[in-house]
Order: C-alpha cells, then structure tokens, then sequence
C-alpha cells in the first residue's frame, strides 16, 4: 500500500509545481499577448486598409497604403535622416569603453567622474532639449555668443536643418556615453586577472593586454550594445519633436518614427501609418537578424 501511494504524491506534487510555475507565468503571457502579440496583429490588418481614427469605416485597400508611402518624398527624406542619427554609435562606444577603462582603473576621482557622465542619461530628455535649444539659440545663446567673442559668425542651429541635426547626432552621443559606460565596467570586471597577470610574465605591453585579451573577453558586451543602440537610434522621436516643428525646414530633420506619429496623430491616417510601421520594423529585424549572424564571426562565446 506504501508503495502504491508514492507515486500518487509525487504526481500531486508535479501537478502544485506545474501550477505555481504557471501562476508565475502568467502575468508575462498576459503581458506578451495584450501588449505585443494583439498590437502586432492590428497593425498588419490595419496596414491594408483605409482605416482612419475620426471615422469607424474601413475599407480593405490592399496595397495602396504601401505604394502611397513609397512614393511620398517625405518618407525617403525621413528614411535618410533616421540612417544619420546612427553617425554617433561607434563614437560614443568608442569614448564610453575609454571611460569605464579609466574608471576601471581607478584612477584618481573616479567615482566623482562615474556620476557627472552618467547624469545626462538619467536626466529628463524634455529638460536637455530645453538646455540645448538654449545653448545653441542663434540670438541669445551661450554658444554663438562664445564665438562672437573670436569674431565667427555663429550658425542657425536651430532654423538649418544640417546644423539641427548635427546638434542631435552630438546630443545623442554626450547623452548614451554614460549607460555604455556602465556596461562596459561591469564587463571588464569580469575578466580574469589571472589573463593579464600570464601575459605581464610573458612581457605583453599593457597594449597587447588591451587588444588581445580585453577587447576578444568584452565583445559580447559589445554586441549587445551595438545592438540595442542601433535599434534605439533607429527609432529617434523625441529629439526630433522637441527640436522642430513638423520635421524642421523641408522636413530635413524628421526620422521615420516621427513620419508614423505624424501620419498616425496629426494626419489621423492610421491605416497609412500602421503600414510605414510595419515596413519599418521589417527592416529592423532584418538588420537585427543580419548582426546576429555577422557575430558568429566576431564575439567570443567562451569555450
């Protein structure tokens, strides 16, 4: 009789496991359903249709939506200025991983340095747009200002959509030095000094360390960034809304999530805004799947 209900514990207690597994669960599944999953499928139905948010009618179109978007200049002028916000990354990783090396380090003041990068990425961006567009004000600001006391004639940073986005592709870069930074010095921490100590006994320059041992040991730290960073720059908004008025002059500063809301919130085109999207996020997969299979290549797995 003993050996008979051993078993049947054991299955009730699988089944309270399963349970409780699911119970946890449960929450993340809701979460991927309602806030990912049913989304995604309302905006492939709603890209073929002329669905707009004042009117409850929609009217399947198939392509029309997308042969539209192709066609409108806006969309390429978008498509090429969202391809210049990615001007900063290699800049700002490059100067983050020098940064978290000097911080690794621990060089004199530090942890006083730690902070004053790290500030601008946990500042407010409406409050930083606010600075900047104060800074670099062609009348009164601080910058032009500085130059007028050299005699340079300042630019319009604000009104020249070329001198516009320079000034966001540096924002950008002065704001995201700080959380690459961190990930940086968190990733070098975790090489073994046991490396470095074998390569100072065979007479490794600290230069040789750095590129042989530290660089190989952080990569997959720095695919991880360079991953998430193309895809956060790929998808500038605020910058854009906050510096200019319906994209700038000849829409020379809007990026393609910008084009979305405007279609989307000012045109109240949802239907044609829900396929620029859904082109949109095609094309970042694409280039998503197209890393991951380049890193094979580069990023050290461990053995």
């Amino acid at each position: 009789m003993k050996a008979e209900k051993r078993p049947a514990k054991r299955g009730s207690l699988r089944r309270r496991e399963a349970a409780a597994g699911l119970l946890f669960v449960t929450p993340q599944i809701i979460h991927f359903f309602v806030f990912f999953l049913f989304p995604l499928c309302l905006c492939v139905y709603a890209a073929f249709t002329n669905w707009n948010i004042l009117s409850p009618k929609q009217t399947f179109v198939a392509f029309r939506n997308f042969q539209r978007m192709f066609a409108d200049p806006k969309f390429w002028i978008a498509l090429k200025n969202t391809f210049y916000y990615l001007i900063p990354i290699p800049f700002y990783m490059v100067l983050s991983l020098a940064f978290a090396h000097y911080c690794h380090t621990k060089k004199p003041g530090e942890r006083t340095f730690r902070v004053i990068y790290y500030l601008p990425y946990i500042s407010s961006i409406v409050a930083l747009t606010l600075i900047w567009k104060w800074l670099f004000n062609s009348q009164y600001g601080i910058v032009n200002n500085f130059l007028a006391l050299f005699g340079i004639s300042g630019p319009n940073w604000l009104g020249d959509p070329v001198w516009t986005r320079r000034m966001i592709v540096f924002m950008i870069a002065w704001k995201m030095i700080g959380i690459t930074s961190i990930y940086y010095i968190a990733a070098l921490k975790n090489v073994p000094v046991s490396y470095y100590e074998a390569a100072r006994i065979d007479g490794a320059s600290s230069w040789q360390q750095f590129r042989q041992i530290t660089l190989p040991l952080i990569t997959p730290t720095t695919f991880y960034l360079l991953l998430t960073c193309l895809i956060g720059s790929l998808q500038t908004f605020l910058e854009v809304q906050l510096f200019t008025e319906d994209g700038g002059r000849n829409y020379g500063v809007a990026s393609v999530i910008y084009y979305v809301w405007q279609k989307a919130f000012q045109s109240s085109q949802m239907g044609y805004a829900c396929a620029a999207a859904l082109v949109f996020g095609s094309f970042i997969m694409i280039v998503t799947i197209i890393q991951f299979v380049a890193s094979r290549k580069w990023v050290y797995e461990g053995e």
